[in-house]
């Protein structure tokens, strides 16, 4: 992208959730489970950013991700239902930005979810729900940013990610010790943490 897109990418990013200053605290805030009348209020947040920014000299694209960045290429987000050719292309990409962080980090009801099982889920949904120029690009760079990583392996040994499979990124090589775990050769192990 040229500069220029990066920068509105960039505030794009930093303002997508900003129809939640919207959203009752004690909805914004419970430490459990949203029942799903609590949950149809948080999903305003998207019409409610887009109505904040709508009043400001920004770029389309902001305004966009803020209204669009639930929305699915399978027609599945919210809250238009919108399929890909309809979807602004900066809101495909905060959209995978925002999955990505959601899931990684921890929640009243759960813990972060291993970097390598979010990867693992991309992969397996990722190309119905978003755009794949966007999505395998995101999986790219972020499998790549672990390499020489300490990791845990769910038979309980430590090893260091060595080699990244480009046809099964959510199962890289291990050094552990004196040998190489091929994790895509080992069903059924998997990276269980990054230490």
């Amino acid at each position: 992208m040229p500069d220029r897109d990066v920068d509105t990418l960039t505030v794009a990013g930093m303002l997508h959730d900003v129809g939640k200053l919207k959203i009752p605290e004690q909805i914004l805030g419970k430490p459990a489970k949203l029942t799903d009348d609590e949950y149809q209020v948080i999903k305003t947040h998207t019409v409610e950013g887009f109505n904040i920014l709508k009043e400001f000299d920004l770029d389309d694209h902001i305004k966009n991700a803020a209204l669009m960045h639930h929305e699915r290429c399978d027609g599945s987000g919210y809250p238009l239902g919108l399929t890909s050719e309809r979807i602004d292309d900066f809101a495909k990409i905060v959209s995978i930005a925002d999955v990505y962080d959601a899931m990684t980090s921890a929640r009243v009801y759960r813990g972060p979810l291993c970097p390598f099982k979010v990867i693992e889920i991309f992969e397996s949904e990722g190309l119905q729900k978003y755009d794949s120029k966007y999505i395998l690009t995101f999986l790219e760079y972020i499998v790549n940013s672990y390499v020489n990583n300490r990791v845990l392996l769910s038979n309980g040994l430590e090893g260091d990610i060595v080699l990244i499979n480009k046809l099964d990124l959510s199962h890289p090589m291990v050094h552990c010790g004196s040998h190489y775990i091929d994790l895509s050769h080992e069903h059924g192990l998997f990276v269980e943490a990054i230490l």
